[in-house]
């Protein structure tokens, strides 16, 4: 319910936000999110818990499996028991996991330390957990834990609402059970705001621990990064000369979100997006009242002012991109935004409502539609898409070996298998560089390849072995070379498919009456011009170097 009171007070929030230059927030301490790849300005502590559920840690260096920092990668790693990316979606390069999968009442803490501007009273920091826990029929006390606590070092106090702990149960809100173990609990990434309006000036630090059971035989561990961003979460708030629309992004990953015009008078939105055409004048203030899951953070309003830039920006992308899964595409290539702005600062996400970053732009493997936000120097934003095809390896058979009896040849074609739409190419050999001259018509016992291509580019090569056996020679017993023309001369048809083929005739005491290399010429039953009596003679013929002899007898009939 809003009261005339609460109006005031978030107009005296207001008002100093324009004081300070429409800027309520300060940029992030160094490293607060880990993007340096190392755990710079953190201190790590490393202990145990006692059988009385006392932990006790010590100062320490990152302990590679207890402190481990984890850059993201393609393909993104999964948690072991709750299958979720280990690495935040907000985009970041790196985040980290606390404790680990083993058990023996370890305990592990990370923190850091900071104060707040002395001119920044409204302010803001939005951090990313989840948790995984064997959950052990133990009493509260005894369980594994996940704490995050926000410290005023300088009032000696926590805050409250910023401030919490899990110990493993089946019944926390938000965790799922795990399929790869019963007794594992996981809760995937959440946000959470901590809320540090008040604290101007003040020194705070942030502290994250995790705990085994305190009986030693059950383990907690957790995931943990901090939004790099500590300017106004809520972007998109400048327009650009051209802009017809203007569309205010706040943090995604809360239960609610109230947008208010700057007095507070009406609700305009209530989605993470709020959509304002035609644009309001620059100086108009907004505020977005973002409400957490139930014990999940601090109930937060955050405010944002309306500005103007007369610098143009323009977001050009290619409308589609094909590639194959073997070549990933790069949608940080300039090849992609070609013919933009220069000096535009881009942001990749998997939805148009900008909530879900696509955390490996580098090496997108999935086909889908794709968004990039662009923002120019002074503020302005473009929001564009674009759509990937990314084939997969294409899929086909060739199944069974094709056979054949010379003279007839196999279409190496018709023994595809294949219910894509594919292009097929014929080769000697498997990389694809020797060309079969006609692969409809093979004459030649081997293995050839078949190469399977889609409209990605994506291909597949498969072998397959063809036999082309030879075929039984039939050679005529009888001719009559009597000038009748008809058979006149011993014709062998097959002979045409051995150009190499050696055929001799002998008569009964072994004397070579004829011999040929190649049978392009049949024998008209003649030596040395005259013709020989009717009679038996013998022949012998070789069809190939490689192929054995046959041999048997002709008999000339007049």
């Amino acid at each position: 319910m809003i009261t005339q009171n609460s109006i005031w007070i978030r107009l005296l929030c207001v008002h100093a936000c324009i004081l300070l230059s429409l800027s309520c927030f300060s940029q992030c301490p160094v490293n607060m999110g880990f993007e340096t790849g190392s755990f710079l300005n953190w201190e790590c502590s490393a202990g145990n818990i006692s059988n009385v559920g006392i932990i006790t840690l010590n100062p320490s260096p990152p302990i590679n499996g207890r402190h481990t920092l984890l850059k993201n990668t393609l393909p993104q790693a999964l948690d072991a028991y709750g299958g979720f990316p280990v690495n935040c979606p907000n985009g970041s390069s790196y985040s980290i996991q606390l404790g680990n999968s083993q058990t023996g009442k370890g305990a592990e803490r990370i923190s850091y330390t900071f104060t707040i501007p002395a001119d920044r009273n409204n302010y803001s920091i939005i951090y990313n957990y989840a948790v995984v826990f064997q959950n052990p029929s133990h009493a509260v006390w005894e369980q594994p834990k996940f704490t995050a606590n926000v410290f005023d070092v300088t009032n000696n106090n926590y805050i409250g609402c910023s401030s919490f702990a899990f110990a493993a149960s089946s019944n926390l809100p938000g965790f799922l059970q795990s399929t790869v173990k019963d007794s594992v609990f996981y809760k995937p990434w959440t946000p959470i705001t901590i809320k540090l309006s008040g604290y101007a000036g003040k020194t705070i630090r942030i502290e994250f621990t995790t705990n085994d059971c305190t009986r030693g035989g059950h383990f907690g561990y957790a995931y943990v990064d901090i939004n790099e961003n500590c300017t106004s979460p809520v972007t998109g708030n400048t327009f650009c000369a051209g802009d017809d629309s203007l569309s205010l992004v706040a943090p995604f990953g809360f239960s609610e979100y109230h947008w208010f015009p700057g007095n507070f008078s009406s609700l305009v939105g209530d989605q993470n997006i709020l959509k304002l055409k035609p644009i309001p004048p620059a100086g108009t203030v907004f505020a977005v009242e973002l409400i957490p899951y139930p014990d999940q953070g601090c109930l937060d309003t955050i405010y944002t002012v309306v500005r103007f830039s007369a610098e143009p920006i323009k977001l050009n992308l290619a409308k589609k991109i094909v590639s194959c899964i073997s070549d990933p595409v790069d949608l940080t290539s300039s090849l992609v935004t070609a013919g933009s702005t220069p000096g535009l600062i881009f942001e990749y996400y998997t939805n148009f409502s900008q909530t879900t970053y696509l955390a490996t732009p580098k090496t997108v493997t999935a086909s889908g539609t794709y968004y990039i936000k662009a923002t120019n120097d002074s503020g302005c934003v473009a929001v564009n898409h674009l759509e990937v095809i990314v084939g997969d390896y294409p899929v086909f058979s060739l199944p069974g070996t094709p056979t054949a009896v010379r003279p007839a040849t196999i279409d190496l074609s018709s023994v595809i298998v294949s219910s894509g739409a594919l292009v097929f190419s014929y080769w000697k050999d498997s990389l694809a560089t020797m060309a079969i001259a006609n692969p409809t018509a093979v004459n030649k016992t081997g293995t050839y390849y078949v190469k399977g291509s889609n409209a990605e580019g994506c291909s597949t090569t498969l072998p397959v072995s063809v036999v082309v056996n030879e075929p039984i020679f039939n050679a005529p017993n009888t001719f009559t070379p009597n000038g009748d023309g008809i058979h006149d001369e011993w014709e062998i048809p097959l002979l045409k498919l051995y150009p190499e083929c050696i055929v001799e005739i002998y008569n009964r005491t072994g004397q070579l009456l004829f011999r040929s290399i190649g049978y392009s010429k049949p024998w008209d039953g003649k030596y040395n011009g005259n013709s020989l009596a009717v009679g038996t003679y013998y022949y012998i013929i070789k069809p190939s170097p490689v192929l054995a002899s046959v041999a048997g007898s002709i008999t000339i009939i007049k």
